[in-house]
C-alpha cells in the first residue's frame, strides 16, 4: 500500500467518529432539553393552579369578611345609633323599632277585635281614633313619627314626676297590668260575697308565664257610636287601653282570674311572636303606672270640677264674629242669632245652647275663655281648631266627690295631655328628633 493511500484513510475515520460523538451529543442534548422544556412547564401550570385557588379563596374570604362587616354594622352599631336626645340622654334604634313594633301590633289587635264586633273599615274608617289607626299601619312612616314623639313625651313625663318625688312600685305596675285587660281585683274579690259581709279585697299577682301559642288576644274595642260636636276636645287618652273582655256573671272570683291570666299570657304570646321583646311591654305597663300615678298628683280625689252652662255661636271669620257682638250687644237675641248663622250643627238648633257641662270638655280655648269669663258676658272672638266662637256663660259651678268620680278620670286624662303640650312648649330646647329617624321605620 502506497504511503498516500495510508494517510489519507486514517483521518477519514477519525473525523466520522468524531462526527458520530458530537452526532449523539447533540440528540442526548436535545433529549435534555425537551424533558427539561415539559418539566418547567408543568411547573407552570401547578403554580398557576394554586395562585387560582388562592386567588379565589382571597375573593371568598373577602366577600365573607364584607357580609361580616354588614351584619355587625346592622346588629351592633345600627341598632345603638340615636334618632332623638331628651335631656342629653339617647332613644336609640333598637328602643324605637322595638316601640315601633309593639305600637302597630297593638293597633292592629285593636282593629281586628273591631272588625270581629261586626264593624267594617269603611265604617272604622270613619270615625277616631280608628281612623288615625287605619292610616298609621298604611303609612309607616306617619306611625312612626307619632311613636317617637311619644317617646320624646315619656321621657318628659318621667323627669316631670321625679321633679314631683313621683315614683312606682311593682305593684303599682300589676295594676296597671289589670287595667289594661279590664280586670278589677276588687270587684272579683266581692263575686258571691253577701251584701252584708265585709271581706279585705286582695290583689292576686299575676305570674308572668313563658309564651305560648294562642288564638288573638282578648282585649276588645269598642267603637263610639255617637259623634261629637266641633266643640268638643278630642284629647286622646296617653295610652289605647282596651275595653274589658265581656264575661259571664255565672263565671266565679277563680273563673275571672284565670281569664286574666290566660289574657295576658296570649297577649304576651303574639306580641312576642311579632318582634316585640318581653322588656319592651314591660315598659310599656311601667309607663302606664307612671302616668296613672301622676294624672292622680294632677287632679287629686278632693279636686273639684268646673261645671258650666253655655250657649255659643261658631262662624267662620273674624269679621263675622265681630258682628255678631256688635249685634248683641245691641239688643239682637243670641238665640235667633244662633240659629241664622252659627256653622255648628249641634247647637245652632237649639239657640247656640250647649248645655250644662265638665269644661275640659271642650277645646282648650273655649275652656280657658268659660274659665275667665263674668256670668252673662258676652265673650269673643275666641278662636279654635273649629272657628271663631262667641260664647256666653250663663252658670258655673265647682263640684267634688262622688258626684264628678266618673268624669274625674277623663278630667286627670285632659291634665295629663296638658301637661305633655306645656312640657314641649317650655322644655323645647332640652329635647332634638334627628332626621335619621325615617331610615330606622320598620317596612314589614
Amino acid at each position: 500500500m502506497s504511503k498516500r493511500a495510508q494517510t489519507t484513510g486514517a483521518p477519514r475515520r477519525r473525523r466520522r467518529r468524531k462526527q458520530a460523538a458530537i452526532a449523539e451529543g447533540s440528540e442526548n442534548f436535545a433529549a435534555g432539553q425537551d424533558e427539561s422544556s415539559y418539566k418547567s412547564r408543568a411547573e407552570r401550570e401547578e403554580q398557576l393552579q394554586k395562585w387560582v385557588i388562592r386567588g379565589v379563596a382571597a375573593v371568598v374570604g373577602l366577600l365573607v369578611l364584607l357580609v361580616a362587616i354588614a351584619f355587625a354594622f346592622e346588629q351592633l352599631i345600627v341598632p345603638n345609633q340615636v334618632v332623638a336626645t331628651v335631656h342629653g340622654e339617647g332613644i336609640t334604634v333598637r328602643e324605637f323599632r322595638q316601640e315601633y313594633l309593639l305600637e302597630r301590633n297593638r293597633i292592629l289587635l285593636q282593629l281586628n277585635q273591631a272588625q270581629n264586633a261586626g264593624f267594617d273599615i269603611q265604617q272604622l274608617s270613619q270615625q277616631e281614633p280608628y281612623a288615625s289607626w287605619i292610616n298609621e299601619v298604611n303609612v309607616p312612616d306617619q306611625l312612626g313619627l307619632r311613636v317617637l314623639n311619644d317617646m320624646v313625651d315619656d321621657r318628659l313625663l318621667a323627669r316631670a314626676a321625679a321633679d314631683r318625688d313621683l315614683s312606682i312600685d311593682d305593684g303599682a305596675v300589676q295594676r296597671a297590668i289589670e287595667t289594661y285587660f279590664g280586670f278589677d281585683p276588687t270587684e272579683v274579690a266581692l263575686i258571691g260575697v253577701a251584701p252584708t259581709d265585709t271581706p279585705e279585697p286582695t290583689v292576686t299577682p299575676t305570674p308572668y308565664v313563658s309564651p305560648t301559642p294562642s288564638p288573638t288576644p282578648l282585649p276588645t274595642a269598642t267603637p263610639d257610636a255617637n259623634a261629637a260636636t266641633p266643640t268638643v276636645d278630642q284629647i286622646s287618652d296617653p295610652t289605647i287601653t282596651p275595653q274589658p273582655t265581656v264575661v259571664e256573671p255565672t263565671l266565679s272570683a277563680e273563673e275571672r282570674r284565670e281569664n286574666f291570666v290566660q289574657s295576658e299570657r296570649d297577649y304576651r304570646g303574639y306580641l312576642d311572636r311579632a318582634g316585640v321583646a318581653p322588656e319592651t311591654l314591660d315598659s310599656f305597663f311601667e309607663r302606664n303606672a307612671l302616668e296613672t300615678a301622676l294624672a292622680d298628683a294632677l287632679l287629686p280625689d278632693d279636686a273639684s270640677l268646673l261645671y258650666a252652662d253655655v250657649r255659643h255661636i261658631l262662624v267662620a271669620d273674624e269679621d263675622t264674629a265681630l258682628a255678631a257682638i256688635t249685634a248683641l250687644q245691641d239688643g239682637e237675641s243670641f238665640a235667633a242669632l244662633a240659629h241664622a248663622i252659627s256653622t255648628d250643627p249641634g247647637s245652632a238648633s237649639r239657640g247656640g245652647e250647649l248645655g250644662e257641662a265638665y269644661v275640659g270638655n271642650y277645646v282648650t280655648e273655649f275652656r280657658r275663655a268659660i274659665e275667665n269669663a263674668e256670668i252673662a258676658e258676652i265673650v269673643g272672638p275666641v278662636e279654635s281648631e273649629f272657628g271663631f266662637h262667641v260664647l256666653q256663660v250663663r252658670s258655673k259651678e265647682e263640684r267634688s266627690g262622688a258626684d264628678v268620680a266618673f268624669q274625674r278620670e277623663r278630667a286627670r286624662q285632659q291634665e295629663l295631655q296638658l301637661l305633655k303640650d306645656s312640657l314641649r312648649d317650655d322644655q323645647s330646647e332640652s329635647y332634638e328628633i334627628y332626621d335619621n329617624w325615617i331610615d330606622h321605620v320598620p317596612r314589614s
